[in-house]
């Protein structure tokens, strides 16, 4: 098989663009790709795959190549691997997986988890990482090839937009957390055992509950009965709301070269406390309890269609699918790039860091149904703030508990750190090409500072983050964790992307009405073009794009609907207006697939 260079690659992922004007692009949409589709041809001697490449260069014989002569670049190998695993590798990991497996079943949660992520989930990152690879452009210009499905990339940017919202609210959470470990010293930790333990009643259920769990409720969140706590600022969340804004900006400000640098230490040093707190966990009495609990899988639990849903949401979730995230990453890469050891990498590891969470949380989750001698679906309420109680309950209960409180809280800094990172980096990347092709249109427009469109981003940001410092913030948390950023946008924004890049890549929908089937898939030129850079063939995950993937997308997107309802928080119903408000919210990003496609037509059709 051949290999291109990095110069040749572009050209060839880039000839439609270079034998046209910029003007002649947007007019001629139905032409677009048809003066210069590239198409894989099979050498009757070699039955390999070649790809022609006419390949454009100046009086010098050399390539022209502006875009990457300016375009930043990761300085090595390895800091894209880093960056990539300590952004997916995060707080989702360690704080959404455990609490969704044990909303689920336990092993009823995990299989689905572990089958998605290997059938759908890697090849769909595989896909995302040679989009922004090869294109060179965040997660709406990697899209340039079918201009039309543009809002593919706007609805990412979307979803990362309100995920960097409510996601930073877990290192607030943490932050206070670690405020109290420090301040605590000398004397108990403010949530430990010494208290005692007694029933409390919330939103008219009365539930076993621990003084971390009152804790919990009464310091961290400090959550009120309705969303009558909106009025009301709970001010340790607000000044932890700035702190954590203020850190983002220093990280984001200087770009991806600084952002590599801090990810090195954040990726790789919360492995210790996990490990720590794992073999803490195995010694307490009940113990095996919980993780009989969490591996062995209840028949009736793993038919449940939520269990599988919810798996679904949690791949894309994880593997940072839908987001833009890996996309704007990968757009910093040499286009032609090896990038297959990192899928392998990215994609081994998140699975393998989500499964021994549970190895952390469930043992612990025993040892409480043995103390209070009741089931284990009744020790805590499950929901979002299931990791804030059970990682506190574990480490109280550990020699030398304020040292483990302090180090635990700072991992659950630095993953947050790694998580913010990538998810501003998504909506940054694509503000900033943005604005790159308003300074080529107009050559004598100052040029915005990256400085400047950070400091607007995180104030932006910030300003609407406020309301999740609300006493009723938790319940504003609940819609964004489950909802706006939950399974359905991110199925339907998949969906999207499946299609365009399957039969779109380089053509048109139109095409398939002239034609059908074609001589080759676009997508077929797609999987050639990325066999190329990884010098392997792909039949596996040609086989996953076009059977396996489809049939699991559009069965989690029916099941999805099937199971949507009202927006609730264990058992109080949000109120009407806030229940629009909820679904109007989640619906932005789909719609804006939709919307973009109508507008850019009839935009096209008027001229």
């Amino acid at each position: 098989m051949k290999s291109y260079s990095a110069s040749m690659f572009v050209s060839l992922l880039t000839a439609d663009q270079q034998q046209q004007t910029p003007l002649q692009q947007r007019i001629n949409f139905d032409d677009y790709s048809e003066s210069s589709r590239d198409i894989a041809e099979v050498e009757p001697e070699s039955n390999a795959t070649t790809i022609i490449v006419n390949n454009p260069s100046n009086s010098s014989g050399k390539p022209i190549l502006d875009e990457e002569n300016t375009r930043e670049t990761w300085s090595n190998n390895c800091d894209y691997l880093i960056t990539t695993l300590g952004g997916l590798i995060g707080l989702g990991s360690l704080y959404r997986f455990p609490y969704l497996a044990f909303q689920n079943g336990g092993a009823a949660f995990v299989i689905p988890y572990v089958l998605i992520c290997v059938l759908c989930g890697i090849p769909l990152l595989m896909m995302e990482t040679a989009l922004g690879q090869f294109s060179r452009k965040g997660s709406v210009g990697c899209w340039e090839f079918a201009p039309a499905m543009r809002g593919i990339g706007i609805a990412s940017v979307t979803i990362s937009f309100f995920g960097a919202l409510y996601y930073i609210m877990i290192m607030v959470w943490g932050g206070l957390y670690l405020f109290h470990s420090f301040a605590s010293i000398g004397c108990r930790l403010p949530w430990s055992d010494e208290v005692g333990d007694d029933a409390l009643q919330i939103n008219t259920t009365t539930s076993i509950i621990s003084s971390v769990e009152r804790f919990w409720n009464t310091s961290i969140i400090n959550i009120s009965d309705d969303f009558d706590g909106l009025s009301t600022f709970h001010w340790p969340s607000v000044v932890g709301l700035v702190v954590m804004w203020t850190i983002i900006y220093l990280c984001l400000w200087k770009g991806i070269k600084l952002t590599s640098r801090v990810a090195i230490f954040t990726a790789l040093f919360p492995y210790l406390p996990m490990i720590a707190l794992f073999i803490r966990g195995m010694t307490l009495d009940g113990a095996w309890s919980g993780l009989k609990y969490y591996l062995v899988p209840n028949g009736q639990a793993l038919l449940n269609k939520k269990a599988w849903t919810q798996a679904a949401g949690h791949v894309l979730w994880a593997y940072g699918i839908g987001w833009g995230i890996i996309p704007a990453l990968s757009s910093y890469n040499r286009p032609d790039y090896n990038f297959y050891r990192d899928i392998a990498v990215t994609g081994t590891t998140s699975i393998l860091t989500n499964v021994f969470s549970g190895f952390v949380v469930f043992p612990v989750l025993g040892f409480m149904s043995h103390k209070a001698n009741v089931s284990i679906e009744q020790v805590v309420s499950s929901g979002p703030g299931l990791a804030f109680i059970v990682y506190p309950k574990a480490i109280s209960l550990m020699p030398l508990p304020h040292f483990w409180a302090i180090t635990f809280f700072f991992m659950i800094f630095l993953l947050g750190i790694d998580s913010q990172f990538v998810t501003c980096e998504s909506v940054l990347t694509a503000t900033l090409d943005k604005l790159d092709q308003w300074y080529e249109r107009s050559p004598k427009r100052r040029k915005i500072r990256r400085e400047v469109v950070v400091a607007v981003y995180v104030l932006i940001s910030f300003s609407f983050g406020l309301l999740m410092t609300t006493r009723a913030g938790f319940y504003i948390f609940n819609i964004f964790d489950g909802y706006i950023c939950g399974a359905l946008p991110l199925l339907i924004i998949c969906i999207a992307q499946l299609t365009t890049v399957l039969f779109a890549y380089r053509t048109t929908f139109k095409s398939w009405f002239q034609k059908c089937p074609p001589q080759q898939w676009p997508g077929q030129t797609f999987i050639a073009h990325i066999s190329e850079v990884l010098k392997r063939r792909l039949t596996h995950i040609w086989l996953c794009w076009i059977i396996v993937v489809p049939i699991w997308l559009f069965s989690m997107l029916a099941i999805a609907f099937r199971t949507v309802g009202l927006i609730s928080y264990e058992s109080f119903v949000y109120p009407l207006p806030f229940q629009i408000a909820g679904y109007a919210l989640t619906s932005i990003a789909p719609l804006s697939i939709i919307i973009y496609f109508i507008y850019y037509h009839l935009r096209n059709t008027n001229r």
